[in-house]
């Protein structure tokens, strides 16, 4: 039997890290998780199949004894030849084979036969739908979406035409082309979470970082188990939170005030409280949380006029002394000197232990205090 080339499923070279690994791992099942919900049964059950091949790769990749014996059976089985496919012959259900391909998780021949299905049913919008998947699949993202924009010409309401459509778009991060497509899915089935979920996606990559939070917590609440909905809230949220910063001419950003801190922790108990995993998340949301942590803590961020503070401290202690030595009516004098003196530490902690916040705000020019939230 064929040993399942889990490089290949998951799109990482042989000797991918562990890291990357996992990572393409996170990325795969954020896009084949969807399709198992998928209405079309050949795309369902290569979704579940690829699922399934992504949990067999996991278990195999990340575990250093097993992925070396595996890399020696791969290598040995590269070796080998590869059988070879019967040609084509007349009068074959070519739309029945590519569909059967396309489970198998064999792209190529699945292209190959629904080129062949598209040549015999040349107004068949499911032959231009499965031909523009598995050229999709192949990276073949020109063809695809000739062949997908056929299907959905022939048949312009069938959501998954153009969800599929928009996935494509969106794994090439063409997000104004992929917002129109999940939007006429969810149109056209509003009952599939998953759809809205995009159309939130996409207008969160758009920049409408509010309209998208409305629409993925509205997904989350629906199927709050789902990993990827849960993925898909947590960025909205992360962006949420970054919006509300005060931003630097290079686009460098910065909490500098009280509601920008007390909205950042509010958004990031709710991120925690969704337990995402996914590493690059995880590593983009630890940045986050570090600027919030610093933006709470209260410490002296700096000892700038130190010397100032001791030359004063000693002139006025000086003074308060001799106030105090000359007595009679200089006694009053000699108060005030020491409620000055104590009056000048007061004021330079005050100045100078603050919260990380308040010192960000004070050592931010004016056209940056008014950006973010005030």
């Amino acid at each position: 039997m064929a040993l399942d080339n889990y490089y290949n499923i998951l799109g990482v070279a042989q000797n991918a890290s562990a890291e990357d690994v996992q990572k393409a791992i996170s990325e795969k099942r954020r896009e084949w998780t969807p399709r198992t919900g998928h209405p079309k049964l050949e795309t369902r059950q290569l979704a579940e199949q690829t699922i399934k091949n992504i949990a067999e790769a996991e278990s195999i990749l990340l575990d250093p004894a097993k992925r070396r014996d595996y890399d020696q059976q791969l290598a040995a089985q590269v070796a080998a030849p590869e059988p070879t496919q019967a040609g084509p012959t007349q009068g074959r259900d070519w739309l029945q084979i590519a569909r059967d391909y396309l489970v198998q998780g064999n792209s190529s021949q699945a292209n190959y036969a629904a080129r062949e299905a598209t040549t015999q049913q040349t107004e068949n919008p499911e032959a231009w739908y499965i031909r523009g998947l598995s050229s999709e699949l192949l990276g073949n993202n020109a063809d695809a979406e000739f062949e997908l924009s056929e299907a959905i010409r022939l048949n312009p309401n069938d959501a998954s035409y153009h969800a599929e459509l928009g996935d494509l778009y969106k794994n090439n991060e063409l997000w104004n082309k992929a917002l129109p497509e999940y939007t006429r899915a969810s149109q056209l089935e509003p009952s599939n979470v998953y759809y809205s979920a995009f159309v939130g996606l996409s207008e969160g990559a758009l920049g409408n970082i509010e309209k998208a939070h409305d629409l993925l917590k509205a997904a989350y609440e629906k199927l709050p188990d789902d990993e990827t909905i849960r993925y898909f809230y947590g960025l909205a949220l992360s962006d949420m939170i970054t919006r509300t910063w005060s931003t630097y001419h290079d686009g460098s950003q910065s909490i500098l005030t009280e509601n920008q801190l007390n909205y950042s922790k509010e958004k990031l108990a709710i991120i925690d409280s969704l337990k995402i995993t996914d590493v690059g998340f995880v590593n983009d949301l630890d940045e986050i949380r570090l600027n919030v942590e610093r933006a709470e803590l209260v410490k002296f961020w700096s000892f700038g006029g130190m010397g100032g503070l001791v030359f004063g401290e000693i002139v006025t202690i000086i003074a308060m002394f001799v106030f105090f030595g000359i007595g009679q009516g200089f006694v009053v004098l000699g108060i005030l000197c020491l409620a000055l003196a104590v009056l000048w530490v007061v004021l330079f902690v005050r100045s100078h232990r603050v919260p990380g916040w308040k010192w960000n705000w004070k050592q931010s020019p004016a056209y940056v205090r008014q950006t973010g939230l005030q």
